[in-house]
């Protein structure tokens, strides 16, 4: 299975890696933060439920983005967590 790395301190989209037509999932996009000092790698692409949970299991930050949100105050969003955490 592919897998994508994810830079310290570094926020990324999942959007095009979410395989919402195949199964059932709540959200059509993630945005993923990495608060941590090393590089981690998920698995892609996400397929289920479980796959969104094993990415929080890493300890990464997890933010879904419902259809009504804008995608940048997301982004921002998970960049301010990952900030507050090196306070």
């Amino acid at each position: 299975m592919p897998r994508i790395a994810i830079r310290p301190k570094a926020v990324i989209n999942l959007g095009g890696w979410v395989c919402e037509r195949k199964l059932t999932i709540p959200y059509r996009d993630y945005v993923i933060g990495n608060p941590f000092d090393e590089p981690v790698k998920i698995s892609s692409p996400i397929y289920t439920m479980d796959d969104i949970k094993a990415i929080e299991d890493l300890g990464l930050i997890v933010e879904p983005v419902a259809a009504t949100d804008r995608l940048v105050d997301k982004l921002n969003k998970v960049k301010a967590l990952i900030e507050t955490n090196l306070a």
